[in-house]
């Protein structure tokens, strides 16, 4: 069993838009659960790649970048909150 960490669930959603496009049942099942058992990483680098303004794509996605992008949205979720208020 692979380990659960962001490089295997891009590897997993990865995988996933490759079953989906190959239109395989069998694959797509089977790529569904590798997304399952990712989890809460996939969701991670999905929350990290909607709305992201450097033409990020999952083609392209490295942890590091997945890591900076909620960093940053943490913080300014942060700092809207505490100036947010007022």
């Amino acid at each position: 069993m692979r380990g659960v960490n962001l490089s295997n669930a891009i590897a997993a959603l990865r995988f996933r838009v490759r079953a989906r496009r190959s239109g395989d049942a069998d694959q797509r099942a089977q790529a569904e659960l590798g997304v399952k058992a990712q989890e809460p990483f996939c969701s991670q680098v999905q929350q990290a790649l909607i709305g992201n303004r450097e033409g990020m794509t999952l083609s392209k996605v490295t942890p590091g970048w997945v890591k900076k992008q909620l960093a940053s949205k943490v913080t300014s979720s942060l700092s809207q909150s505490v100036g947010g208020g007022e």
